[in-house]
């Protein structure tokens, strides 16, 4: 039976897979990233439109780095939602690691980062 694996994680964290037969895997992922936007402040009186606008917003800079037994085999752009690759030749007990950074700050806050990775044995 192939290896079919989906597993979720929150925060700037490490997600590990350990492959159990040799074959070409492919690895798929979706993230859900903060939207670091600014508000906008209130003119006098709470009136619409008489405020000062709001500061532009601050994409993400979650950067996803992917290492087979510890050699990087891929980096995402920052702020990237999602990664797919496929057809990754793997032998039998090698470590793929999913390691999540970023230099912003409001990307490190508690439960502001997810990832969702699907891992499957076989080719597409």
């Amino acid at each position: 039976m192939a290896f079919v694996q989906t597993t979720t994680m929150t925060d700037l964290n490490t997600l590990t897979v350990n492959i159990p037969t040799t074959d070409l895997y492919n690895f798929q992922a979706t993230l859900t990233l903060p939207t670091n936007s600014g508000s906008a402040t209130q003119g006098p009186g709470g009136g619409t439109g008489t405020g000062v606008g709001a500061p532009p917003s601050t994409p993400s800079q979650v950067v996803v780095t992917v290492k087979q037994n510890g050699s990087t085999i891929y980096t995402s752009p920052a702020g990237a939602t999602g990664l797919s690759l496929n057809a990754v030749q793997c032998t039998a007990g090698d470590v793929m690691t999913f390691a999540l950074s970023s230099s912003l700050a409001s990307d490190k806050n508690p439960n502001t980062v997810k990832m969702t990775l699907a891992s499957s044995q076989g080719p597409l």
